[in-house]
């Protein structure tokens, strides 16, 4: 994921994550799963540090992480928690494990794991998922993000996947009842929506050279066939190699040069992170390449759009049918730690996530501030857990979740097939993509499969070497 995105859904996460410490007035009806200690430590002092503490600049969220922690340690009164103001960021954290520096507890993308893991920079927590009766709780295709020869890294805390995001009224008005089933049906729809008088592209996706231009490459990558090791492949022993120069990624490049210079249904106009949402507001695109969450943004900044106009599907089908890249967040324990820290930092984060009260209270809270509740995202949970907190969420929904069901039903009914990001250096290969991708909407004379060959050989080089 993009770090401007990331940094993004952060502001979204902190409020979503940490709630209030009313109480709803309600009976609970999310059933307790964690099995809490009598105490932490046996009763020892214990000091942790934790990363995204809200700055003061942000009073409302930092009056409730403030709140969470104050509850926390009145439980575990040996337990000392200082915050800091401290959000995940590649280059800074590869500096911090150099200098032993890390936070107790910190969050980080999904696409991360295997960095800290082949560094030994974090803690084994199979441990303490055993211990507290969480590990079947968790959706497994989630918890294999934090997972390595069958020992657990991490406590996932958010998924997406990429989806199509559509204008009903727009697709309505060409005739067309329903969002594209397949890539090519996408480009015929495509064609029809798109009114260049009026300034109407029929599809878009994150245009401008960025890291998240190569990220909705790659979504479209995985549509035609690519899994993560056509991308970058792990040799085993620690190495990487850059497979993308052939294969599913050639032909989603080259579909990308036919959506600009065969169907020409691109906007002219550059979209970044933010404006494709801006783009869609305004109905100036009719479809795009969206994740779940980003109704969210949708509905915070641009007040006045209808969003009962805007429906979200699985994405098209490729040759091995619907295929959509995944992202998210997790939480990690620095490797540095004492048993004690360990131990003191696992049960915050799982307890702050999981304890229904605070579950409760959290979306009762990001409901009556308005925030997007409902957002098609990915299940963390599996059984009678995710099901009772979905059926609690359904009270305080915001967005019209009916607008969102194609997308649901496929992730429930396992049509829409959930790819990780690739395995290694995922930042630098979608900002490396990005620029690729952008040569390739610029100029018409630019030979996808040359180029892509180049492009990850010098990746091979410089980057992966």
């Amino acid at each position: 994921m993009k770090k401007k995105l990331f940094l993004l859904l952060v502001a979204t996460l902190v409020i979503a994550s940490l709630p209030v410490a009313t109480s709803s007035g309600q009976g609970t009806v999310v059933p307790q799963v964690i099995s809490l200690p009598e105490q932490i430590a046996e009763g020892r002092d214990v000091s942790i540090t934790v990363s995204n503490k809200p700055a003061a600049d942000q009073p409302e969220e930092l009056a409730i992480w403030e709140g969470q922690v104050a509850k926390f340690q009145a439980m575990y009164p040996n337990v000392s928690i200082e915050g800091l103001e401290l959000t995940y960021d590649p280059t800074a954290f590869i500096a911090m494990i150099a200098g032993d520096q890390l936070p107790t507890l910190f969050q980080t993308y999904f696409t991360e794991p295997e960095k800290f893991i082949g560094q030994d920079a974090v803690a084994d927590l199979t441990p303490l998922f055993e211990e507290a009766g969480l590990a079947g709780v968790f959706n497994a295709n989630v918890l294999a993000i934090a997972s390595q020869d069958d020992k657990l890294y991490g406590i996932p805390d958010f998924a997406y996947s990429l989806g199509l995001a559509y204008n009903i009224d727009m697709l309505n008005a060409a005739g067309f009842d329903a969002p594209p089933a397949t890539w090519d049906e996408l480009a015929e729809m495509a064609v029809a929506l798109t009114d260049k008088d009026a300034g109407v592209a029929g599809f878009a996706f994150i245009n401008d050279g960025s890291g998240a231009t190569g990220w909705h490459y790659t979504d479209i990558a995985y549509g035609f066939g690519a899994a993560p090791e056509d991308i970058i492949q792990s040799n085993g022993d620690g190495t990487y190699t850059a497979t993308f120069g052939e294969g599913a990624t050639v032909d989603a490049l080259q579909f990308v040069h036919d959506l600009a210079w065969t169907y020409d249904v691109l906007p002219g106009a550059t979209l970044d992170w933010a404006n494709i949402t801006e783009a869609l507001a305004s109905d100036r695109v009719a479809m795009v390449i969206y994740a779940g969450d980003q109704f969210s943004f949708m509905m915070n900044q641009f007040p006045d759009a209808d969003l009962t106009k805007y429906g979200y599907a699985p994405v098209p089908a490729g040759p091995e049918g619907r295929v959509a890249l995944t992202g998210g967040s997790l939480w990690m324990i620095d490797s540095a730690a004492s048993d004690d820290e360990r131990e003191a930092a696992f049960y915050y984060q799982v307890w702050r996530q999981l304890d229904p009260v605070e579950f409760e209270t959290s979306i009762i809270t990001q409901s009556e501030t308005g925030r997007a509740v409902g957002q098609p995202v990915l299940p963390l949970y599996v059984g009678d857990y995710q099901a009772k907190i979905e059926e609690f969420r359904s009270q305080y929904n915001v967005l019209p979740v009916e607008n969102y069901a194609l997308f649901n039903d496929a992730v429930k009914s396992g049509e829409l097939k959930l790819q990780a990001e690739p395995p290694a250096a995922a930042q630098d290969y979608y900002a490396e993509l990005g620029v690729l991708v952008s040569e390739v909407l610029a100029n018409e004379d630019v030979d996808p499969a040359s180029r892509l060959a180049e492009v990850a050989e010098e990746f091979q080089a410089f980057v992966l070497d």
